[in-house]
């Protein structure tokens, strides 16, 4: 059975996905305030004055790392009600929506995880060493913990978005639009518009957005044209990792002690517009070659037939 096609397992009405999707989206605001109020009360200041701080004032009440802990718990909490979802709401194998594999491919994980984190180290050095905007910023006092949270809590955080738009809605839309190409434009819809209220559209304006469907969209492209997560995983947790650990500025959405600082002004530079148009092609060439993967056009739009025949799916 190819990725896409698992959507047909365990029971899967249209109330399920209803009801998966309003938890989801239900334990947002209550995991983040209660996040909020602990990060803040650890730092002395009482729920009932809570309302007398901004975002930026409360960064620097509580630090960079426990500020970090506070915006990626949610996404802790997310990835587990995921998992939970997926097995007792819609009685499914939990490795059903990471991959068609027999089991979870560490070593696709870890290629991609390398061969990008790779591109991203080439592009840091050449910054470093062509402009000097790009200060080194290491404080030990704060960075092995920055190091111990980066590891341990954004690959769980990566690991929900992936669930939720290379897993979830890639193969759960399958079964309205049959074309996995489709699948994929709609997914990467979804995580451009949701990624929307991140501080870097302000900064650099609307445009960035693009840049977040090509993202999407390659990351949808490695999920189906491998059948499975774990390439796009590998890919997406060395991004928020090196983001979070190498390299940071004033203005995106996880401010951190990294190893780097950038100074420069907010402007969408080449280096993304590289990325887009160079790197990812040559990693999807790259990817094709080691897996041998079918023609693409056979793969991204061909007809996906679900196995869907009237089952008893009791809803309560």
């Amino acid at each position: 059975m190819k990725y896409l096609q698992q959507a047909s397992l365990g029971k899967r009405s249209y109330f399920r996905y209803l009801l998966t999707i309003t938890i989801l989206i239900a334990i947002i605001p209550i995991f983040g305030q209660l996040a909020y109020k602990v990060g803040m009360s650890l730092v002395g200041i009482p729920a009932s004055e809570l309302k007398n701080y901004t975002l930026t004032q409360s960064r620097d009440l509580m630090g960079k790392n426990l500020f970090l802990i506070v915006n990626l718990f949610p996404f802790v909490v997310l990835f587990f009600a995921m998992l939970l979802a997926i097995k007792y709401i819609h009685h499914r194998p939990i490795l059903s929506i990471f991959t068609a594999r027999p089991e979870f491919d560490w070593k696709r994980f870890f290629l991609s995880f390398g061969l990008f984190g790779l591109v991203l180290g080439i592009g840091l050095t050449h910054t470093i060493l062509t402009t000097n905007t790009t200060r080194w910023n290491y404080n030990p006092e704060t960075f092995w913990m920055l190091m111990g949270l980066s590891f341990f809590m954004l690959p769980l955080q990566t690991a929900f978005e992936e669930l939720m738009f290379r897993g979830y809605f890639l193969q759960g839309s399958i079964r309205l639009f049959k074309k996995p190409i489709v699948s994929a434009l709609i997914s990467s819809f979804l995580f451009a518009v949701l990624h929307f209220e991140n501080p870097e559209v302000v900064k650099l304006g609307e445009v960035i957005v693009i840049y977040y469907f090509a993202c999407g969209f390659f990351m949808s492209l490695l999920t189906v044209l491998d059948n499975g997560l774990e390439l796009s995983l590998g890919f997406h947790t060395v991004n928020n990792i090196f983001g979070t650990l190498m390299l940071t500025n004033n203005w995106q959405v996880f401010q951190t002690d990294a190893l780097f600082m950038d100074k420069s002004e907010p402007i969408i530079g080449w280096d993304l517009w590289v990325i887009v148009l160079v790197c990812f092609p040559l990693l999807l060439f790259i990817f094709h070659k080691v897996y041998k993967w079918k023609t693409w056009s056979e793969v991204l739009f061909e007809n996906i037939e679900m196995d869907d025949k009237a089952q008893k799916d009791e809803v309560l």
